[in-house]
């Protein structure tokens, strides 16, 4: 799969970490993907949440591959009389994205993965006062 392809949830029985992504579902028998540890069954039909699903997906997704522009910008963060400044592409590699559902009346979350950058400088660069 490609990188940043997977959405991932935990199942609510097992708690195995059921992994798929939104063309599986559209291409999965009625929308339904399986927990291959219990067999319970998540259905993902609907056609609202799909089209919310590929939303989060498509905006994860250009998050990522705007890494390149976005590495040479930061965000200002000022406490009292300093500014530290944090670049994106710190913060992308420590993006966390995730879609808070509802299922039945279980709180389910979706997370979207997206591989960290390997290009990595230290966290002491990003900790000086300017």
């Amino acid at each position: 799969m490609q990188k940043g392809h997977l959405l991932q949830f935990c199942c609510q029985t097992c708690q195995h970490l059921i992994q798929f992504s939104v063309f599986e579902l559209e291409k999965a028998e009625q929308g339904r993907i399986p927990c291959h540890e219990c067999g319970i069954i998540y259905d993902f039909s609907d056609e609202s949440l799909l089209r919310q699903l590929r939303k989060f997906e498509k905006l994860c997704r250009q998050i990522h591959l705007s890494e390149e522009i976005l590495s040479n910008t930061s965000v200002g963060i000022y406490l009292n009389d300093r500014e530290i400044k944090i670049p994106y592409k710190l913060l992308l590699t420590r993006l966390n994205s995730t879609l808070d559902l509802t299922v039945g009346d279980r709180p389910l979350t979706i997370t979207f993965r997206i591989e960290p950058t390997l290009e990595m400088p230290s966290l002491d660069t990003f900790s000086k006062t300017h």
